[in-house]
């Protein structure tokens, strides 16, 4: 279901620094690299906030989450200490350990997760959530229908996955960095979804996820088209399953201290209303709200 509100994937590196969060404590003796806040709403989902193409830490967007009172880890998957330095072919494997190790911390409940992303990371939650149904639900900023490439160095180099699985790249759309060159991010991204029969391949099986999805894009978006995937998503969910939430003159992040698209007024306002979506989002998982079992307007 689509409502419209009146009002990088971060492939750029933002100079933009990660809210410190300061009750998030770096997670130790683990086979990944997190920092995690217990929040105060014990016996409720623990989340799983995934950063965009940065890399790092998302304490940032973690943030939003803990300052609802849920537990919440923050987890790299590179470009951190001990970690791949560049977005190639991350073995998906990798996500099993965080997933379990917070469904068993004694304030969070044990029958699954929660997963928030944004941009890379969104496309990275929706892909995890479509393989493992202990994903209870997830939230997607800047979401993607497909599995894109890997950015390359130059236009020469060869076109590899971002992710993995058992060792073999994911299927993925290939953006055209000499495209990506000349005319930016956005153009790259729209040309990479006119290939058919990549986008086909390449495609995320968000039918296949367990819980309900929810899909927050801006329609100013100038590093990829969120708000098109994002329909493309709940054109293969039920109505019951997908709700995007579109919020006009807001760019990529739906964060004013981000630019990537839109105004600041407009991003600042998306920002608060995103957090409402999401705040309500999570009282439903949890079984906290009293209406309809189907997530709608």
């Amino acid at each position: 279901m689509i409502k419209r509100l009146g009002l990088v994937m971060c492939f750029m590196i933002s100079s933009v620094p990660a809210a410190a969060g300061e009750n998030f404590t770096p997670v130790t003796g683990e086979p990944f690299v997190a920092n995690y806040s217990p929040g105060n709403q014990p016996g409720t989902y623990g989340v799983i906030v995934l950063e965009g193409s940065r890399g790092g830490l998302s304490n940032r967007l973690a943030s939003k989450v803990a300052g609802l009172g849920y537990p919440v880890l923050s987890l790299a998957y590179f470009r951190e200490s001990g970690l791949p330095p560049t977005l190639e072919k991350l073995p998906l494997e990798y996500f099993d350990a965080p997933r379990q190790w917070l469904s068993q911390q004694p304030e969070t409940r044990s029958d699954g997760v929660v997963l928030l992303g944004w941009s890379k990371g969104a496309e990275l939650a929706l892909l995890l959530a479509s393989n493992e149904a202990e994903y209870v639900g997830v939230a997607a900023i800047a979401p993607s229908s497909v599995v894109w490439s890997a950015r390359r160095s130059s236009p020469q180099d060869i076109a590899v996955s971002s992710w993995s699985r058992a060792g073999k790249g994911v299927n993925f759309v290939p953006l055209n960095e000499a495209v990506i060159q000349q005319e930016g991010l956005l153009s790259g991204f729209v040309l990479g979804l006119e290939h058919t029969s990549a986008v086909s391949q390449a495609r995320i099986p968000v039918e296949r996820i367990a819980g309900p999805v929810l899909l927050l894009s801006g329609e100013d978006d100038q590093v990829w088209p969120a708000a098109r995937m994002a329909e493309q998503i709940c054109a293969q969910m039920s109505t019951d399953t997908c709700q995007h939430v579109r919020y006009p003159g807001a760019g990529h992040l739906l964060d004013p201290d981000f630019n990537m698209g839109g105004t600041a007024d407009a991003n600042a306002a998306a920002e608060g209303l995103a957090r409402d979506e999401l705040a309500r989002f999570l009282r439903q998982l949890n079984g906290q709200l009293q209406e309809a079992s189907h997530y709608g307007p």
